[in-house]
């Protein structure tokens, strides 16, 4: 059962609308999703997800982009805004009092963008620089590269900042008729969670909802068959070489996204974890060594990545190797499931104390149409996760295959690869 302050409601429009109220606060988070990500774009829009992201916040016919700027400076706030694979986010954090106000200035942009041309060029230019910015930054980079080693020439590879050709040539028409494919009721999800009353929260929606037309649900390509591996060198001249390693995984409200998350924490995603462990802390060879999960709407991922010396790049790839071999010859250990379950419920108990994450968690659940399961409830299905069902999930995901590789950095590519894991 969800949190038992959480409410829904949709307006006539088609939107959804989410409060949490938590009593012992004075602000509220709040956020404007759109179901509508880079997963989403064709070949000649990858990038214009991210692009109409920016172009919100370039001013409505009531407001330009100064007045804005200091009218949320004025409530003692901050706005922001996020892209991803497969939805976009505008979000805040308000005292209760000025929530009308930063709810009105939200639903205007999200509306009533001007996308003004001399705006499109400026921040044609931004987008550009963040781009460049994002390819001297080997370290993500090299997630991308996976994407692609991965996913091929399927959506789920597009990188959310876009294609550079799109970027410098797309049309003002042409990015006005994106908007209004994307930027429609049935895809828009509002959510607020701290000092905030679901009925006034609601009244203030349907007050400020003007012309997002009803529009239709995105229509995601099926998901993608990962039947071989695949493998990306980059050479390049940095100080350290990057390494993602990756595999299938398991897609969005699957019935074992919590055995997953306790998989992911043994592997790599805590300090006590094996690969922070073997690779860091007894042999120095890395300062991050992580892994993590990606899912998404019918597909998923596990990956694994470190930064370490070029010269020690084949020795970290073989470690790796032996760890996700020696899991799938002897198993797991009941002492690292215990404490991955005791870690993992720990941070959510933690994690629920920030009302910006309530609000994000319950808005994603609904654009996902997970359940909204309780704090406790999550706790309940975490602490049920057993041996067998972390066997069964490895088996699923790491053991399954093909397994993929992308590395960036001044290495030799003809030495780069995954022998022994793909045989």
């Amino acid at each position: 059962m969800p949190e038992k302050n959480l409410r829904k409601s949709t307006v006539d429009s088609g939107i959804s609308v989410l409060t949490e109220r938590i009593r012992t606060v004075k602000s509220v988070s709040l956020g404007v999703w759109i179901d509508s990500g880079s997963r989403d774009e064709e070949n000649s829009e990858k990038g214009l997800t991210h692009f109409t992201e920016h172009l919100i916040f370039k001013g409505t016919p009531k407001m330009n982009a100064r007045q804005i700027a200091e009218a949320f400076d004025r409530i003692g706030a901050d706005i922001n805004a996020a892209t991803g694979k497969e939805h976009t986010s505008l979000y805040t954090r308000v005292l209760d009092e000025h929530l009308s106000t930063a709810l009105s200035i939200m639903l205007d942009m999200i509306q009533n963008p001007l996308f003004d041309a001399r705006d499109i060029d400026c921040e044609r230019g931004v987008i550009l620089e963040e781009i460049s910015m994002h390819n001297d930054s080997p370290d993500e980079l090299v997630h991308d590269y996976l994407s692609r080693a991965m996913w091929k020439d399927h959506p789920l590879a597009n990188e959310v900042l876009g294609d550079e050709e799109v970027i410098k040539n797309v049309t003002r028409r042409k990015i006005l008729g994106f908007k209004r494919s994307s930027y429609v009721a049935s895809r828009v999800v509002i959510a607020a969670a701290g000092a905030v009353d679901h009925q006034d929260f609601l009244r203030m929606v349907e007050e400020n909802v003007e012309n997002l037309p009803q529009g239709k649900s995105p229509k995601r390509s099926k998901p993608p068959s990962l039947l071989k591996p695949g493998r990306i060198v980059v050479e390049k001249d940095t100080e350290q070489a990057h390494v993602c390693i990756g595999s299938v995984g398991l897609p969005k409200n699957d019935d074992d996204r919590f055995a997953l998350a306790v998989m992911d924490n043994i592997i790599g995603g805590s300090m006590s974890s094996r690969l922070f462990q073997k690779i860091r802390e007894e042999n120095g060879l890395a300062y991050s060594i992580y892994s993590y999960t990606g899912m998404f709407i019918g597909a998923g991922m596990v990956g694994i990545y470190c930064g370490t010396h070029p010269a020690k790049v084949y020795e970290v790839i073989d470690m790796i190797e032996t760890e996700l071999l020696k899991i799938r010859g002897e198993g797991f250990q009941k002492d690292e499931l215990e404490r991955a379950k005791n870690h993992i419920i720990g941070n959510l108990y933690i994690s629920m104390e920030d009302s910006g994450h309530r609000m994000s968690r319950m808005a994603k659940a609904e654009l996902w149409g997970s359940e909204h399961l309780s704090t406790d409830e999550v706790a309940l299905r975490v602490r049920g996760v057993s041996m067998q069902d972390l066997e069964r999930v490895f088996e699923l995901t790491w053991g399954a295959g093909p397994t993929s590789i992308a590395v960036v950095g001044p290495v030799d590519d003809e030495k780069i690869g995954l022998s022994r894991i793909n045989g």
